[in-house]
């Protein structure tokens, strides 16, 4: 072979390898500040980029030394046949979209994500020979110690990170802190199989061991306790049969955790030295299960598409989940891992899955137990499959991650690497039709996979431009903000949550430029009709890019909402929007009560003409606010808006009583208790309407219209010394108000605080 060619084989060897070395050390503690999701959607970039670079390099290297080694085990047709099932259900998914890619949804569950995992999983199995998967378990060993300090520190609140988003004790480097713990329990069987081997990492693995106890004590999950015993009873049932392979004296380590963990469940002490770990929330495998089999009545080859569990959940809910405090909160997934693979991938999903799974692990038991192989990785081999178990059974009791199912990947290709000696090598002659569907094969995966890695830079690039917005809008740079998310549409204009949010900013913008002092009152009128035009189309765009994503349309109907009055007929529009969201989210009591505010609204809005519908309209108001209260007895917002009806219909005594009965929901709902004040202030209950208006206060203490009509209601009542001070303090907070400024000079001169003026509030505001 000339010089030239040896060159580049080791070049290309090298660079196939290393980038797996990195993916296995970085993907464990990656993150990037400039995202809005900073863990696992650059992950997933990592994980696509430095496969694609591996495969390249590795084709590369195949091509020019013209032979091909294959590992042949089965395990490769099993992952193939999973890839290809996650293929069709993407085909056949909800949204092709968010199934395909995973962003804005479940990153983990995506298509896109099991091809980079897929690839994952080849090279590493047919790549590495049993001393480079030994240095990979090393590299994975010591990225996982890296983390579990890091997310230690998180949990007791040293916060060593300089990012405001990681000031937090939620955060960490792998997910939840459930899920480092799952990972790093995970890993525990590894760590002491590494520690039998490699002596000279003693301490260091040592120290993983000391901060793996106390993340277990802070954590205290009877999940990780019941996942430790299995791992720790498996090692020693293991080392036990192999006392020739296995250093009896390291066996105190498994048998000290069997021993806690047992403890830890039995008695179910809690230590109070230690910090309070972060309280999560999953559903229950009841809920899951009834969500699934709802989900496999429709789609049951298939499921609902990889990553779209949210929308499963959405529209299958128990209604009695309204009566917890999550009831207007959405899962991305089940309990576990095998629950949301069966609702989202259906039937074949999880047989694939399942079957994988079995597989791996019958070629573990063969290993280990029929063929009773030995070499000087079998501590390493017993490690990487007794890790292989806990995390399988593991994903039957929680739910994955990107990390998880990274891990559970290397685990199986580690496996089958150090297990596996079938390799086929095939020379690749200049004539032969082996090498003209190699190299054809070769070029389909080099064009698709540069034509995705050029794909995936340009949404990482909207996405950048995406959180920038955000951080812009935030600082009160809207003009800037709206440009950048303008950018992001620009760049992944099928990405529905960026079309979402920008329909809101620019609705947000009206309010701004009617306020404008610095351009004539023309040009603002025709900046206002571009802004409605443009919140309504980009609106519009995203329910039609996704018409399964109930926000969506939730998000058209609230600025066909806010655009009544501005834009003739917006209330039908409005209301076809809620539907289209009731429809998806049938449980959720937020879209009949929506619908009933826009007929109340229309109601409100009715010329005397057309005074004669007004009870028709509030009729369908009360109906729509009815069918919300049914759904959830407790919900706030409806039964205001039920007694504002019951005000419109000029049943003021009918209204308090619901306002009043509403309290007991919302005893800090601000606007109740302005509206309430209001209404007693009508009937002249001077004492009453001072009460809620001080409620109000009591809120927020700048809150302009309570306090300007607490002072009214003081002025009525004899007490203008106080009316005096409360109106004072309205102007001090609004200088430029010259109603106030006139109430408060007719109560200094002696007059009717109102003489002149009229009696509604001074303020449009969203009190503070």
């Amino acid at each position: 072979m000339p010089k030239e060619n040896s060159f580049f084989l080791k070049v290309c060897d090298f660079i196939s390898k290393y980038s797996i070395y990195a993916l296995v050390f970085l993907l464990p503690i990656f993150f990037l500040p400039w995202t809005s999701d900073v863990l696992d959607f650059n992950k997933q970039t990592l994980l696509l980029f430095l496969v694609f670079i591996s495969l390249f390099a590795w084709m590369l290297k195949v091509l020019i030394s013209r032979e091909l080694s294959i590992n042949l085990n089965k395990t490769n047709i099993i992952v193939a046949v999973l890839f290809i099932v996650y293929l069709f259900s993407t085909i056949f998914s909800l949204w092709r979209y968010g199934s395909f890619w995973g962003w804005p949804q479940n990153v983990s569950e995506s298509l896109i994500t099991l091809l980079g995992l897929s690839v994952f999983y080849f090279l590493v199995s047919n790549l590495f020979n049993k001393k480079e998967i030994f240095q990979l378990t090393l590299t994975l060993a010591f990225s996982a110690f890296l983390s579990l300090i890091i997310g230690f520190f998180q949990i007791v609140g040293l916060f060593l990170l300089p990012f405001n988003f990681a000031k937090t004790t939620l955060f960490n480097t792998i997910g939840t802190a459930g899920t480092l713990g799952f990972f790093i329990v995970v890993l525990l069987p590894l760590i002491f199989s590494l520690l039998t081997r490699k002596k000279s990492l003693g301490i260091t693995l040592i120290w993983a061991v000391i901060f793996t106890v106390v993340l277990l004590l802070t954590l205290n999950y009877h999940i990780l306790w019941w996942l430790v015993i299995l791992g720790c009873a498996l090692l020693m049932i293991f080392g036990i049969q192999r006392r020739d392979l296995f250093d009896s004296r390291w066996l105190i380590l498994p048998m000290f955790f069997l021993a806690l963990s047992l403890f830890f469940i039995i008695l179910k002490p809690s230590i109070g030295l230690l910090p309070t770990a972060p309280i999560e929330f999953s559903l229950s495998q009841k809920t899951s299960l009834n969500i699934d089999w709802q989900t496999l009545k429709q789609n049951p080859i298939l499921g609902s598409g990889p990553g779209t569990f949210s929308y499963d959940f959405a529209k299958y809910k128990n209604i009695d989940f309204n009566k917890s405090i999550f009831w207007n909160f959405s899962f991305g997934g089940a309990t576990s891992k095998v629950l949301t693979v069966l609702g989202t991938t259906g039937i074949l999903g999880v047989l694939a899955f399942l079957a994988l799974m079995i597989y791996v692990a019958f070629c573990g038991i063969k290993f280990f137990f029929i063929n009773k192989f030995s070499d000087d990785y079998w501590n390493i081999t017993l490690g990487v499959f007794i890790g292989f178990i806990v995390l399988s059974i593991g994903f039957f009791l929680n739910n994955g991650g990107l990390t998880l199912d990274f891990l559970y990947f290397f685990l199986i290709a580690a496996l089958i690497g150090l297990i596996s000696e079938e390799r086929k090598k095939y020379l690749l002659e200049p004539s032969s039709l082996i090498t003209l569907g190699v190299t054809f094969a070769f070029t389909l995966c080099f064009i698709f996979g540069l034509g995705l890695l050029i794909l995936i830079g340009q949404k990482y690039v909207a996405e950048i431009n995406y959180n920038q917005g955000l951080v812009q809008l935030q600082k009160g740079e809207s003009d800037a903000g709206i440009r950048s998310i303008e950018k992001a549409v620009g760049l992944n204009p099928s990405s529905d949550l960026y079309l979402r949010q920008l329909s809101q900013i620019y609705l947000a913008k009206i309010g701004q430029e009617a306020a404008r002092t610095d351009i004539s009152q023309e040009e603002i009128s025709k900046n206002i009709q571009l802004l409605v035009g443009d919140s309504i189309n980009a609106a519009k765009i995203a329910s039609d890019v996704n018409p399964k994503n109930i926000a969506n349309w939730s998000v058209r109907g609230l600025i066909y909402q806010n655009l009544i009055g501005v834009v003739p007929g917006v209330e039908d529009w409005a209301i076809n929007s809620y539907e289209s969201a009731e429809k998806l989210d049938p449980n959720n009591p937020y879209y009949p009560a929506q619908k009933g505010i826009v007929y109340l609204i229309r109601a409100a809005a009715l010329t005397e003409e057309k005074e004669g519908d007004k009870p028709q309209i509030l009729s369908q108001a009360k109906e729509q606010l009815d069918k919300a209260i049914q759904l959830k007895s407790d919900y706030a917002p409806a039964r205001f808006q039920m007694a504002m009806v019951s005000q419109a219909e000029g049943k003021t005594d009918e209204a308090i009583k619901g306002l009043e009965d509403t309290k007991q929901y919302a005893p800090n709902d601000i606007g109740l208790a302005f509206q309430l004040g209001i209404l007693y202030y009508q009937k002249k209950d001077w004492k009453s309407a001072q009460g809620e208006f001080e409620r109000a206060i009591g809120i927020s203490p700048n809150y302009s219209n309570a306090l300007y009509f607490s002072g009214l209601t003081y002025y009525e009542q004899g007490q203008t010394n106080k009316a005096i001070e409360k109106i004072k303090k309205v102007l001090e907070i609004n200088p430029d108000n010259e109603t106030v400024a006139k109430v408060l000079a007719n109560l200094k001169a002696g007059k009717k605080p109102l003489e002149g003026i009229g009696q509604q509030a001074p303020i449009e505001e969203n009190p503070q």
